[in-house]
């Protein structure tokens, strides 16, 4: 028999499934119509195609008229500055630390690359970086801290045995709506504008050195890994005062060090359920476009409930959320096969 407080814990986690499972009928209605959106796009692009001229049609292939400007909805933008050669004493080699700063930037730059984010350029003494550009993600507030503290202990162990620091960082996040533009063919560039730039950038000049301050925005969907402490307001023309809120590290159950910077298994575990976000609107999305017509009964929405119906009865049976995130994507790609071939589809879905 099971307690009551379980009982009411169980009523909980299904009434939570059944919002979970209309909102993932909602987003399969909602792709649905964009898909037929984009094939009746495509066929008048088609025939659009076809009238054409040979001249109008190696127009349309130049360089020029590739799309220059993007919008993305949430983005995470980071500034961080660097200083040291304002604290270096007569007796230090400035060609030294110029090399130096240049190795630290070098380390921004694996960093960044480590966590999916954007390296977007280096203005002086400024770094600055984005998640969630040019591939959209719910995790990218999350990348971006991380990547913060890992600036930060990289910066405090480069100065461990020395007798002063030289080395001081201070970074603002932001996030929010930002317009892109690109630049390049082989390796694009990404330039990034709008309130939530200007935001970042003012809450890293309003921060301290040694102290990553972020908006109540990011600190939101931020507050269940990481350690924070409100920090103040920040004035925002024509607009309330912007909460403010510094990064300590990872809370204590999800880090595998005192200080809170390295993340544990379990970390881990609690970030691959809000990846699993991402995975399944990849997913669906191409069951949607490549899935054979003449499949009725393996369709986006039995996905759909096979997902939703493995959560629920692994909740019922008290499984862990390792065994959860486990159980779930099972789920999702266990028809994705089809979209290979019917025969051995279970193997395809495997590969996939």
């Amino acid at each position: 028999m099971i307690s009551e407080t379980e009982d009411k814990a169980l009523i909980k986690r299904v009434a939570k499934l059944v919002k979970q499972n209309q909102d993932l009928s909602e987003q399969y209605e909602n792709l649905l119509k964009e898909f037929e959106k984009v094939q009746a796009d495509n066929e008048r692009m088609k025939q659009m195609l076809a009238e054409m001229s040979d001249s109008q049609k190696a127009r349309l292939k130049s360089p020029e008229d590739r799309p220059e400007t993007l919008k993305f909805k949430m983005v995470t933008v980071l500034f961080a500055e660097l200083h040291g050669l304002r604290k270096a004493t007569e007796g230090m080699d400035s060609q030294a630390l110029m090399d130096e700063m240049d190795t630290i930037y070098f380390e921004f730059d694996r960093i960044v690359r480590k966590y999916r984010i954007e390296k977007i350029k280096t203005i002086g003494d400024t770094y600055m970086c984005a998640g969630g550009i040019p591939l959209k993600n719910i995790t990218n507030p999350v990348d971006v801290v991380m990547a913060a503290l890992e600036m930060m202990l990289y910066i405090s162990n480069l100065q461990k045995d020395r007798y002063e620091k030289i080395w001081e960082l201070r970074v603002g996040i932001h996030t929010g709506p930002v317009t892109a533009s690109t630049t390049g063919q082989k390796k694009i560039s990404y330039d990034i504008k709008g309130d939530t730039v200007n935001t970042a950038s003012r809450l890293e000049s309003f921060g301290e050195f040694g102290r990553i301050t972020m908006s109540v925005m990011t600190y939101e969907l931020v507050k269940e890994f990481f350690n924070c402490e409100y920090f103040g307001k920040l004035p925002v023309k024509y607009k309330n005062d912007l909460e403010l809120y510094s990064v300590k590290g990872l809370m204590p159950e999800f880090a595998d060090d005192a200080e809170g910077h390295i993340p544990n298994h379990s970390f881990d575990v609690k970030f691959k359920l809000i990846q699993f976000t991402d995975l399944q609107e990849i997913i669906l999305d191409k069951l949607e476009k490549e899935l054979p017509k003449n499949l009725y009964y393996h369709n986006v929405k039995h996905t759909v409930d096979v997902v939703t119906e493995v959560e629920l009865i692994g909740w019922a049976e008290g499984v862990s959320d390792e065994e959860i995130v486990l159980l779930k994507t099972a789920g999702l790609f266990h028809d994705a096969g089809h979209t290979i071939s019917y025969k051995d589809h279970e193997d395809r879905g495997c590969e996939i």
